[in-house]
């Protein structure tokens, strides 16, 4: 995902995003060792009002950039929503674009 550009969305690791050799093609992207949004809900049981609006405001931002840039994600979920690091306070990462489709008003490519 080249094209979007966030601090909550998953991307490459910049200068490093990828390399080749005789025999593959290889990507470098960023560790987020923290696991699925999914996982962490689970484990943890329930969530703070407080903490619960903190992961929404991180989701509703990750929407909102990538429609600003014209991306629609089409796949958001729990499990495509992985914590940067393990810290209670981690960022989210958006992930899995796969689904993903451009737009231009109501033009979809």
């Amino acid at each position: 995902m080249e094209y979007v550009r966030s601090t909550y969305i998953f991307g490459w690791e910049i200068g490093r995003g990828q390399f080749t050799d005789r025999h593959s093609f290889n990507l470098v992207m960023e560790l987020c060792a923290g696991g699925e949004l999914f996982d962490r809900i689970i484990a943890k049981g329930h969530y703070s009002e407080r903490a619960a609006a903190g992961l929404c405001l991180q989701i509703v931002t990750v929407v909102h950039n990538c429609h600003s840039m014209g991306v629609m994600h089409r796949d958001l979920k729990q499990d495509n929503f992985l914590f940067l690091s393990t810290a209670e306070e981690s960022p989210l990462k958006a992930i899995d674009f796969g689904l993903s489709v451009f737009f231009r008003g109501k033009l979809i490519y």
